[in-house]
C-alpha cells in the first residue's frame, strides 16, 4: 500500500478497537500474541489492521513471512496515538467502582497470586489503611499487564514478565520452587531435595498464566532432568492433590504452599535454589494517586513478611 493524501472532505471512520490493535501490534510485532491478548484469531487481527490502513490510507507496517515492523509513518503515528488512546480508554471505560474516588484503588493481580500472595497483603493493608478500599481485578497475567498499561488498574502484581514496555516495576521478593510429595512417598519426609532427586520421577508441573511452566522446565533442563513423564495442571491445588494420590512428584512455587499443602502432602525446598521474582508494575512516567501510592508502599513494606507467611510450615 502506498501512502496517499487523505480526502479532507471525508474524515476517516476509525474505531477504538482498531487503534488498540495497532498499538498492541506495534508493541509485540506478532499477530499471534496480539490475538492471544485480545481473545481473537490471528486473521481477525490482520483484518483489523488492514481495515485501519485502508481507512486512513497509510501503510503502518511492513510485513514479511518472518517479521512485522513499523513503517516510518507507523512510528510517527504511534508516538502521537498511544498516549491519546490510553487517556481515552481510561476516561470512557465504565468502572464498577470509580477509581477517581480518593479511597478506592484498583489493583490487578495475576490469578495464581490472587489466591496465594494477595490475601495477606490485603489483610495487612486493611488494618494499616482502613480508609482505603482495594478493588482486586483477578486476571491472567497478560491481561493484568494490559489493564495497567491502559490505566484501568492503577498497578498490578505479577511474576517478572518478559515485556515491561511502558511499565515501571519494583521487585517484591524472590520466590523459590519446591517439590510436592505425598506424605507416604519415600521422599515425603525429606527436609530438602536436590533437583537431581527428581530424575526418573513422573513430574506434575504447574502450567499457569504466569509462565511457571517455562521457568520450571528451564530449571529442570539446567539440572539435567530430561525425559521424565510430565503432566501439566493450571492450579497448584491440582498438582498437590495428584502428588497426594501417589501419581508423581509436583513442582510448585513456594508461594503456592498456603493454598495447596495439606496434612497428606509436603512442600520440600529444592536445592540449589531456583527462583522467580514477584513484582509490582505501574505505568511508566505516571505518578500514582496518593491512595494508590500508599497501597503500593504498604505492599512493598509488607512483602518480606508475606513471603515468610506463605512459606511457613503449617
Amino acid at each position: 500500500m502506498r501512502d496517499r493524501p487523505l480526502d479532507r472532505a471525508h474524515a476517516p471512520s476509525v474505531s477504538l478497537h482498531q487503534l488498540r490493535l495497532f498499538i498492541a501490534l506495534a508493541r509485540y510485532r506478532s499477530f499471534t500474541r496480539v490475538g492471544d491478548e485480545f481473545g481473537i484469531t490471528q486473521s481477525a487481527v490482520s483484518r483489523g489492521i488492514r481495515e485501519l490502513e485502508d481507512e486512513i490510507a497509510l501503510r503502518l507496517f511492513d510485513r514479511t513471512t518472518r517479521q512485522v515492523a513499523l513503517t516510518d509513518t507507523g512510528r510517527r503515528l504511534l508516538a502521537r496515538l498511544a498516549p491519546l488512546v490510553e487517556e481515552l480508554e481510561a476516561t470512557l471505560r465504565p468502572h464498577p467502582h470509580n477509581s477517581t474516588e480518593p479511597g478506592v484503588v484498583n489493583v490487578a493481580s495475576s490469578c495464581g497470586l490472587t489466591a496465594s500472595v494477595l490475601p495477606a497483603l490485603l489483610a495487612s493493608c486493611k488494618s494499616r489503611l482502613p480508609e482505603v478500599t482495594v478493588v482486586v481485578m483477578d486476571r491472567p497475567q497478560n491481561a493484568v499487564l494490559q489493564l495497567v498499561r491502559s490505566g484501568e488498574a492503577e498497578f498490578g502484581i505479577v511474576i517478572a514478565p518478559d515485556n515491561l514496555d511502558e511499565l515501571a516495576a519494583e521487585p517484591l521478593f524472590d520466590d523459590s520452587f519446591a517439590a510436592v510429595a505425598g506424605a507416604s512417598h519415600r521422599l515425603g519426609q525429606a527436609e530438602r531435595l536436590n533437583w537431581q532427586d527428581l530424575r526418573g520421577m513422573p513430574l506434575l508441573l504447574l502450567d499457569d498464566d504466569t509462565g511457571s511452566l517455562a521457568a520450571i522446565e528451564n530449571a529442570l533442563a539446567r539440572h539435567g532432568i530430561a525425559g521424565a513423564v510430565r503432566q501439566r495442571f493450571t492450579q497448584p491445588a491440582a498438582v498437590a492433590r495428584m502428588a497426594e494420590a501417589g501419581l508423581g512428584i509436583g513442582v510448585l512455587p513456594m508461594h503456592a504452599r498456603a493454598i495447596a499443602e495439606s496434612s497428606a502432602s509436603a512442600f520440600i525446598p529444592l536445592v540449589p535454589d531456583e527462583s522467580r521474582t514477584l513484582m509490582l508494575v505501574r505505568r511508566r512516567g505516571r505518578a500514582l494517586r496518593a491512595s494508590a501510592a500508599h497501597v503500593w508502599s504498604h505492599f512493598m513494606a509488607s512483602s518480606t513478611q508475606t513471603l515468610v507467611t506463605s512459606q511457613a510450615v503449617a
